[in-house]
């Protein structure tokens, strides 16, 4: 009799502890704020796809946990972290929305945006692996599956990496697909008898017969000692989003050693575009345009927008390169106090360039931006607030770190 008093003891000590948790987290959800997107001006119908990811601290309290946080023009939702989360991250909006639509496929992939494509037929995914135990000390493969949405049909293969032997260490840049010829654009660690350089390398791969059609090196960067450093950059394009360009940002710095340290005497940058279709690369010079101050943010397609951050002015200059002109120059006008500035998040889709403040504190509100990139014309402009003000006790911080238009 003892044992089952001490069994339906145990029981209840443990409805009674899960109940205390739930209720506790509960009236803690309680605490949070829910923030909104107030219209300052422009239709808020602009704003309908429009998803901002984040981080919620709550920086009265001293344990500053913080808390994941979506905010739409619905309003605000708040997940917790799990232990798993805490360890490995929870993936971007994006790969969110692939594993509830496309569970199958998505199982066993990582969620790097950049090892994606998709488009209206296909989604693709590319990774890479060396096997260790195989009897060369590298073997190197690409493991790529494809999903065909018009007949739900997935499979997956892998390839050898070619020149397997000459490879220190590879991985994926980008995943892209134009008229149904898939292309991983990567960067290789080379070694050489005589020398160490960095690569940037495109891949063509035949979906249909399974195998590296062909292979080529479109820049080379040597590695080592030298008062010279050139540094590579690969201008991020939508994975939703065949584009026919890539844009690269080449940046060399000549390095002074010090005794205690390394400073950087002078730099220069060029950018190169390269067309995939056509093997073409062609140097990207834009009149009057200085390229210390103005930041190449983003690629649309054969749509180069530059951007600079004058006070809480941001000022966006577009770039044709099918026509190698410059394009519309507008401001967007943010708010906030005087040393508190910093770059916003952006993203361009159909048509529309959309920004909003990344981080913020309890006395400064982040603003939301759409702007129409042919005429300029803001279509709607807004500020992120708390919806009731009773909810504002203490202080926080709010860290912006994804937007996305779905």
């Amino acid at each position: 009799m003892k044992k089952y008093w001490k069994f339906t003891a145990t029981i209840i000590v443990i409805i009674l502890s899960i109940g205390s948790f739930y209720i506790n987290a509960a009236r803690s959800a309680e605490h949070f704020p829910e923030f909104v997107i107030h219209t300052i001006s422009g239709d808020v119908q602009e704003i309908e796809r429009l998803v901002l990811d984040g981080s919620y601290v709550d920086t009265s309290s001293q344990d500053y946990v913080s808390t994941i946080i979506k905010i739409t023009a619905e309003g605000s939702t708040y997940n917790g972290r799990s232990f798993l989360d805490k360890i490995i991250g929870q993936p971007p909006t994006l790969i969110k929305d692939l594993q509830e639509e496309y569970r199958t496929f998505m199982r066993g992939k990582y969620s790097s945006i950049d090892q994606y494509f998709e488009n209206q037929q296909f989604l693709a995914y590319a990774d890479v692996s060396n096997q260790h135990g195989s009897l060369r000390s590298r073997d190197f493969k690409f493991n790529i599956s494809l999903l065909n949405k018009n007949d739900n049909t997935n499979y997956s293969f892998t390839v050898d990496v070619p020149d397997n032997e000459k490879l220190d260490y590879i991985f994926i840049q980008d995943v892209q697909m134009v008229e149904n010829v898939l292309y991983l654009i990567t960067r290789n660690s080379i070694a050489s008898p005589d020398r160490l350089f960095n690569e940037e390398h495109i891949y063509t791969i035949d979906i249909v017969n399974q195998k590296i059609s062909n292979h080529e090196a479109i820049f080379q960067v040597a590695k080592g000692k030298s008062n010279t450093q050139t540094h590579i950059s690969l201008i991020g394009s939508s994975p939703t989003k065949a584009s026919q360009h890539l844009v690269f940002q080449i940046t060399e710095e000549e390095v002074i050693e010090e005794a205690e340290s390394t400073r950087v005497k002078d730099s220069t940058q060029k950018i190169i575009s390269y067309n995939l279709t056509t093997k073409e690369k062609i140097d990207i010079n834009v009149p009057d345009m200085n390229s210390e101050e103005n930041q190449l943010s983003l690629i649309d397609d054969s749509i180069l927008y530059f951007t600079k951050l004058d006070g809480q002015e941001l000022i966006v200059t577009t770039y044709s390169l099918v026509d190698k002109q410059v394009g519309k120059v507008f401001k967007l006008e943010f708010s906030g106090e005087k040393g508190e500035e910093r770059f916003p998040l952006l993203t361009v889709k159909d048509g529309k360039f959309y920004a909003a403040t990344s981080q913020i504190k309890s006395i400064i509100n982040t603003v939301v931006i759409v702007a129409d990139v042919t005429t300029g014309k803001t279509l709607f402009k807004g500020q992120l607030a708390i919806k009731d003000s009773t909810q504002k006790k203490g202080s926080f911080e709010l860290y912006l770190h994804e937007l996305l238009v779905k």
